[in-house]
């Protein structure tokens, strides 16, 4: 995998010292995705299938399944901002069956945010969802799901 060294000496100081840096290296591969609910109403227990798509450009995402494959592997950030009406619910965020990240809620003006942020380790063929786990069917349309690679190892 062939690299992108960026040579910024005003960046950081690691730019400035080395004349790159790990953080700003860049891959040829680009993945990236993001997808809001829109008007579908999802079921609990099964990944959240999100229509609308922002962006995916390398198909990475399956709307139909609601759930994205990895084809570049490397570590990925995955962000995801669910709005719940009237219903109590939580949201988890999970990687070939297996919790990451469970949703960490706040409730005001009868509305439960569900949020969460992470960085992921993926290989190829890993597979990574978001699921309700109760009260789904009060997501609101403006509901996201978003990733992307940021390098390869």
């Amino acid at each position: 995998v062939e690299t992108t060294r960026w040579t910024n000496p005003h960046c950081c100081p690691c730019c400035r010292l080395y004349g790159c840096c790990y953080i700003h290296s860049g891959t040829k591969e680009n993945v990236a995705f993001s997808v809001r609910l829109g008007n579908n109403f999802p079921k609990s227990g099964v990944p959240i299938t999100f229509r609308d798509v922002i962006y995916n450009g390398q198909k990475s995402y399956d709307i139909m399944t609601g759930i994205f494959t990895c084809e570049h592997p490397g570590v990925y950030e995955f962000q995801f901002h669910c709005m719940i009406n009237k219903n109590d619910a939580s949201v988890d965020l999970l990687r070939n069956g297996e919790l990451i990240v469970h949703s960490f809620t706040t409730r005001q003006n009868g509305y439960i945010t569900a949020s969460g942020n992470t960085y992921v380790k993926l290989q190829k063929g890993d597979k990574v969802w978001l699921m309700a786990n109760h009260g789904s069917n009060g997501l609101t349309k403006d509901s996201f799901f978003s990733g992307h690679l940021l390098f390869t190892e």
